[in-house]
């Protein structure tokens, strides 16, 4: 997986994670007839399953590697932004010590890069 992702260690986001489908429910949809499903008479181009837990797991990690710890204070959600022809989707991590929120994101964020800790 291309290392494009940007991510950003920021302060506890406490509310509006219910809006958020989690990765489980999220790979949930994917499993289903959801990639192959008509709109308007054009098949939506989903990613597969396999490659979005691909993302996820290189997400968790780049998230680690910004000093999240794994332990989740809230279950990881699912996030997805507007691209060329598509939607991409990102990945938040809540750690359980201080609540601290890791944001992972095919697209640069420069209003969340705003909010980042700066060590």
């Amino acid at each position: 997986m291309e290392n494009q992702w940007s991510v950003y260690k920021i302060a506890p986001i406490d509310h509006g994670w219910h809006y958020l489908k989690t990765v489980n429910e999220t790979a949930r949809l994917l499993g289903g007839n959801w990639a192959e499903a008509e709109v308007d008479g054009l098949v939506a181009d989903q990613p597969t399953v396999e490659a979005f837990l691909a993302a996820y797991r290189f997400a968790c990690d780049a998230a680690i590697a910004y000093g999240y710890d794994g332990i989740n204070r809230q279950e990881p959600v699912v996030f997805w932004l507007p691209d060329a022809t598509v939607f991409s989707y990102g990945f938040v991590f809540k750690s359980d010590i201080g609540g601290v929120t890791y944001v992972v994101s095919p697209n640069p964020l420069p209003w969340v890069s705003a909010l980042a800790h700066k060590e």
